[in-house]
C-alpha cells in the first residue's frame, strides 16, 4: 500500500524567487518590465477566452509552434494537445476558465509563469452528468518572439475537482447544445 502523500504537497513544489526590479530611476527599464508581464499575463486571458469562444486559432496564438505539454489528458506537442482540448471542449454545453493567481518571472527572454486556474463545464441542463468545476495549476515558460511572448512548455497539474473527471462517456447527448455550435 502506497504511504499516503503529506498534507500541502502540491503547494510545496512551488517555485517562487524574487525576480529583481529594475532601478526607479530607469524609465525606459521600468516600462519594458511592465510591458513584458502584461503580455505575459494576457497570454492567459487569451487563452481562457479562445477555450470558452471555440476559438482555437486564438488559443494556438498563445503558444510557440515548438511548444510541448505535461500533465494533460491531451499532452504531448502542441497539434495533438489542441485537437484533444477541442474534442475536449465539445462534450460540454458551455465553459468558463477563470485565471487567479499568479506569479511572473521574466530574466531577459525567457521567463516562467505560475497561474492557477478554474474551469467550471457546464452540462445542459437535461444531462444525466454532474457539472465539473476543474482546479488547475499550469507551470509555463514564456519566451520572447520578437515583440510578443509565446509557451513554450507548459506543466499541467489538476489541484482538485467536483464532477466527474474525466468525463464519462454516454454515447451522443441526447440534447441539443446549441450554444457549442461552430460557425
Amino acid at each position: 500500500m502506497a504511504s499516503p502523500r503529506p498534507k500541502n504537497e502540491k503547494r510545496r513544489i512551488m517555485r517562487y524567487r524574487e525576480t529583481p526590479l529594475p532601478p526607479a530611476d530607469d524609465l525606459a527599464a521600468n516600462v519594458r518590465w511592465l510591458r513584458d508581464r502584461e503580455i505575459v499575463k494576457n497570454l492567459y486571458r487569451r487563452y481562457a477566452y479562445g477555450v470558452d469562444s471555440i476559438d482555437f486559432d486564438l488559443v494556438r496564438s498563445v503558444f510557440h509552434p515548438d511548444c510541448v505539454i505535461d500533465g494533460t489528458l491531451e499532452g504531448g506537442n502542441l497539434d495533438d494537445y489542441l485537437k484533444g482540448l477541442e474534442d475536449a471542449m465539445d462534450q460540454w454545453d458551455a465553459t468558463m476558465h477563470f485565471v487567479g493567481n499568479q506569479y511572473v518571472e521574466i530574466d531577459g527572454e525567457r521567463g516562467f509563469v505560475e497561474s492557477w486556474v478554474l474551469g467550471y463545464h457546464m452540462e445542459a441542463p437535461d444531462s444525466p452528468i454532474d457539472h465539473l468545476v476543474l482546479a488547475l495549476r499550469y507551470q509555463d515558460e514564456v519566451v520572447r518572439v520578437g515583440d510578443d511572448w509565446k509557451i513554450i512548455h507548459r506543466k499541467t497539474s489538476k489541484q482538485w475537482h467536483t464532477g466527474p473527471f474525466p468525463r464519462p462517456t454516454i454515447g451522443p447527448p441526447s440534447y441539443p447544445r446549441p450554444s457549442r455550435a461552430k460557425s
